[in-house]
Order: C-alpha cells, then sequence, then structure tokens
C-alpha cells in the first residue's frame, strides 16, 4: 500500500461513523424532569446525611456516659440516645 492509499484510507475513517449528536439533542431528557430528578436526589442525600449524622451523635453521647460511668452498657447507651 502506498502512502497515499495509506492516506486515504485514514480520511474515509469517519465517514462510516454514525452522528449520533442530533439523536441525542431529540431525545435528551426534557430539563424540567431533569431538575426533578436532580432535587429528588439532593432530597436524599440530605435525609441520608442527617441520618448519618445522628447516628454519629447518639454514638458519641455513648460513649461519653459509658467512660463517665464504666458499669453502664454502651449498646443500650446507643439506643436510648438515638431514640432522644
Amino acid at each position: 500500500m502506498s502512502e497515499n492509499d495509506n492516506n486515504k484510507k485514514t480520511e474515509n475513517r469517519g465517514e462510516k461513523l454514525v452522528d449520533i449528536t442530533n439523536e441525542y439533542n431529540e431525545n435528551e431528557r426534557p430539563q424540567d424532569e431533569s431538575e426533578s430528578v436532580l432535587d429528588e436526589a439532593v432530597d436524599k442525600v440530605k435525609a441520608g446525611t442527617t441520618e448519618a449524622v445522628d447516628k454519629v451523635k447518639a454514638g458519641t453521647k455513648a460513649v461519653v456516659n459509658k467512660v463517665k460511668d464504666t458499669d453502664k452498657d454502651l449498646g443500650n447507651e446507643y439506643n436510648k440516645e438515638k431514640t432522644t
């Protein structure tokens, strides 16, 4: 294969590729729907974060109570703090 033949082959590679840009733009999710999905995801993250923070606070209080009184059961203290 000559150098020119090789260049033609390289130039023609892109001709068979499908241009999906227009198809993607036509089938793209509507902006308001995308925003509602994002809002829902943010709400779930906030709820999960709040729950995690509450668990850490309850665990910290339970450990403090256990340090103050070593006879206390850490699990019971955690459950007590978690419910308050």
